[in-house]
């Protein structure tokens, strides 16, 4: 059957004419925003036993979203699965975390140096905003709301590269090594090395100077393996 070019401009009328169905977030990326933000509050610990029934009653929602929720954070190796829907949070070893380095320090001094030239004052401004954030929870005993600022400055600095899916990548590997993090900060010498770094990174980039900006991202790099093979060595 041919369809004649008035038929075919009817039908296509009349299928534009069509409303779009509204795009909501899925109950399984609700439920793993939840767990990650608890996460990042510093809610759950390392070795903490967790099971589906108990975040699906916390949540409000059925097992099977919060089931493939928390699968997503076994696969990146925060969780551990256990018995009877119950899952337990877990260190990664330092090989694994050896390996996650070895990645970073490929993709961190490339983003580092697309993100000069291509952040403005104000992204500026907004890095230094959250090391005066940093500052000020220098002295605090609990370490996540530090991390959490760092988290926010590492997320922030590499959104900046104008490569969303590198920027991404970059994110993801925080997951992966998320208690490690919490427990190397939770010492104060390691917190105020991060800020001298963080503030050096905003001083080469009001300069433009992207060859010490890479050297200083490097350095980070150096810095946070050492303090996490001392921390998983103690």
């Amino acid at each position: 059957m041919v369809i004649s070019k008035n038929a075919l401009r009817g039908i296509l009328v009349r299928i534009m004419s069509l409303k779009k169905i509204p795009q909501k977030q899925s109950l399984r990326d609700e439920a793993y925003a939840s767990l990650k933000k608890a996460l990042f509050q510093g809610v759950f610990k390392p070795n903490q036993k967790i099971t589906e029934y108990e975040i699906a009653e916390a949540l409000g929602v059925s097992r099977t979203p919060v089931r493939e929720a928390l699968n997503l954070l076994r696969i990146q190796g925060i969780l551990r699965q256990g018995r009877g829907g119950s899952y337990v949070f877990t260190l990664p070893s330092l090989k694994q975390i050896e390996e996650i380095f070895e990645i970073r320090r490929v993709l961190e001094p490339l983003a580092a140096q697309k993100v000069i030239g291509n952040c403005t004052a104000a992204d500026i401004d907004r890095l230094e905003t959250i090391v005066s954030k940093e500052t000020e929870a220098l002295d605090t005993k609990d370490s996540s709301d530090f991390f959490q600022l760092n988290m926010e400055f590492r997320t922030t600095l590499f959104k900046l590269c104008g490569n969303e899916s590198l920027a991404k990548i970059i994110d993801s590997f925080m997951d992966c090594i998320y208690f490690i993090g919490l427990l190397t900060l939770k010492r104060k010498s390691v917190r105020k090395l991060v800020i001298k770094i963080h503030t050096r990174i905003i001083r080469a980039l009001r300069q433009n100077d992207a060859t010490t900006l890479v050297a200083v991202i490097n350095e980070h790099l150096d810095q946070a393996i050492d303090a996490i093979r001392k921390e998983l060595t103690a």
